[in-house]
């Protein structure tokens, strides 16, 4: 039963990914195969005889269960470039540290300015860093305000930055991308850490 979902699996990424390879799943079906093979070595012909039976029909079972299931799955579409993402806000739920505060009212002070896409993990976990309290006061660049589809454009004021990631923060004239810990944060800005 390894060996034939090894086969379907293969024969679903040949088909349905044209183009695609997956070294993993080639490996596994190396593997499976090669354990029925020292299976079967141990076995007379007379013994296979009674047992191929059992084995189509476990070999039939797999393949028509994998068949369904895939058959009445969602289709995916053939190329990300046809996904649409409509923008949507995501529910910042950590608290707010009082070292978060203070430094969020130093960087909106200062005019720091934090670039982000609403579909970004990233941009997520720096404003749960953040907190709930907290991420209101930043000064934030939604770069995808009408969600992302292909031709979708970059907001102008992203563009103009040069935003290439997310989250990237503009810290008197200092570009920085990704995730930053407050601690950098503050450093970067010149808070003063009392």
């Amino acid at each position: 039963s390894m060996a034939a979902s090894s086969v379907y699996f293969l024969y679903i990424l040949s088909t349905e990914f044209t183009g695609a390879s997956c070294s993993y799943c080639l490996l596994s079906a190396l593997l499976s195969f090669s354990l029925f093979f020292i299976t079967q070595k141990d076995f007379r012909l007379q013994q296979i005889q009674k047992v191929v039976g059992l084995q189509l029909f476990i070999v039939s079972l797999v393949v028509l269960a994998l068949n369904s299931s895939c058959s009445s799955s969602q289709p995916m579409p053939s190329n990300l470039a046809e996904i649409k993402l409509p923008y949507f806000t995501t529910e910042i739920t950590s608290p707010s540290s009082p070292f978060a505060l203070s430094l969020a009212k130093h960087l909106q002070s200062i005019g720091v300015k934090m670039y982000g896409a609403f579909w970004c993990s990233h941009y997520l976990e720096q404003k749960q860093m953040f907190g709930s309290e907290v991420a209101k006061l930043l000064n934030y660049f939604e770069c995808f305000p009408d969600g992302y589809k292909k031709g979708t454009k970059i907001l102008k004021a992203c563009a103009d930055g040069g935003i290439e990631g997310f989250p990237t923060w503009v810290i008197n004239g200092q570009v920085l991308s990704g995730e930053q810990e407050l601690s950098d944060l503050a450093q970067a800005s010149g808070f003063d850490v009392k």
